[in-house]
């Protein structure tokens, strides 16, 4: 069995002929999903390094695809991920994602996310930088480009690498900054209501919400230089019709909805939007302002049309905190005893955003075709 191991290694090299590596590296990728796959790479690490030299160094782009997709099975867990990460791997993949004639820019988008869920690729990226600019800057302005960047993907899933990364501060603080271009932030603003791809959606909703852990920028998010508060709201909101009241200092773009105006379907995409809220509200200059700006009669709305029990409790933390009288709460929540629901449900969201966890990608086998061999494909992460 070790020759055999060793055998398959050097098969790898990329000195070896075309037809040999291309089998070896397609061998590898099967056994990346393999039940005991954990076991065979922990034992035989280095084909770890092998699969990221041809991923580095490789100029044909079918074993690259393949050896990027045994990657991103491997990066789920935490040892092996490890490796990956000392093997230069986020800044090489971020390299072939801002590469506009890059054949394959999602697969390295799969990687990336799977490699920051872990902390080590995260803070790694974060402090990665391309042409003296922050490489997270860059990741955004072709996310926003999409496929008028690089017409052979979408790069949906840059989503999700900003989910992962503003799980850290230094994360939060990148897509928080102000730049000569304007502010990074207001640039992922409109896919909150990007109907199109959910993980779009969600994994730029989740960066907002991760960004609303920093209490000290809240002024400034709900400022009009960001104007953070409509692009949480808009999803949450329905077709109805409000009175003259409730509308006095409602932002513009929540007035007259059209009749067809539909919530987001996504449970989790709505919660995440409350907790978002509910960190908003924590401070006694947020509340005072989302009551102006007539966030209750909003809520009070969905909370009408909210089905699941677990959701609409989530709203109803953030209406107790907007319609009690501030004699009865605490200037900042965070920082005395408060009602236990609404303190359990602060701690809940400081849990999900400091050890929180990315979308898992796998790789599965194709159904077998009667005409050829089965080959592994990417899964689509949802």
């Amino acid at each position: 069995m070790a020759d055999e191991v060793s055998e398959l290694l050097g098969f790898m090299s990329l000195d070896t002929r075309l037809d040999v590596r291309s089998a070896a590296v397609d061998l590898v990728l099967g056994l990346t999903v393999s039940q005991d796959k954990n076991v065979f790479f922990k034992t035989n690490r280095e084909f770890v390094p092998a699969l990221c030299t041809i991923v580095k160094e490789d100029r044909q782009v079918v074993i690259v695809k393949d050896a990027v997709a045994a990657l991103i099975n491997l990066a789920h867990d935490e040892d092996l991920a490890s490796i990956v990460i000392r093997e230069g791997i986020v800044e090489a993949t971020t390299k072939h994602i801002l590469d506009p004639e890059e054949t394959y820019p999602d697969p390295f988008c799969l990687l990336l996310v799977n490699l920051t869920r872990h902390n080590e690729a995260a803070e790694r990226l974060c402090h990665h930088t391309v042409d003296e600019k922050p490489v997270v800057h860059e990741l955004v302005r072709v996310f926003c480009l999409a496929d008028k960047f690089n017409e052979n993907g979408n790069l949906d899933h840059l989503a999700n690498v900003l989910f992962n990364i503003t799980q850290t501060s230094e994360g939060r603080r990148l897509v928080m900054a102000r730049t000569n271009e304007g502010c990074v932030i207001q640039r992922l603003l409109p896919f909150t209501q990007y109907v199109d791809s959910r993980i779009r959606r969600g994994g730029v909703i989740g960066a907002l919400r991760n960004c609303c852990f920093e209490y000290q920028d809240h002024e400034w998010l709900l400022s009009p230089e960001v104007d953070l508060l409509p692009y949480l709201l808009l999803p949450l909101a329905g077709p109805e019709e409000f009175d003259d009241e409730d509308m006095d200092g409602m932002p513009d773009d929540l007035q007259y909805l059209p009749p067809d105006k539909k919530r987001d379907m996504d449970a989790d995409i709505r919660m995440m939007l409350l907790e978002a809220l509910l960190q908003l509200a924590a401070t006694r200059g947020m509340r005072e302002q989302m009551r102006r700006n007539k966030v209750y009669p909003i809520l009070r709305e969905y909370h009408k049309w909210e089905p699941l029990d677990d959701v609409r409790d989530a709203c109803e933390q953030v209406v107790q905190l907007l319609i009690n009288e501030e004699h009865d709460l605490a200037p900042n929540l965070h920082e005395v005893n408060v009602d236990p629901t609404i303190a359990k449900k602060l701690d809940e969201i400081k849990e999900i955003i400091s050890s929180g966890q990315g979308p898992e990608v796998e790789l599965v086998p194709e159904p077998e075709r009667p005409t050829e061999t089965a080959r592994p494909a990417l899964e689509d992460a949802q």
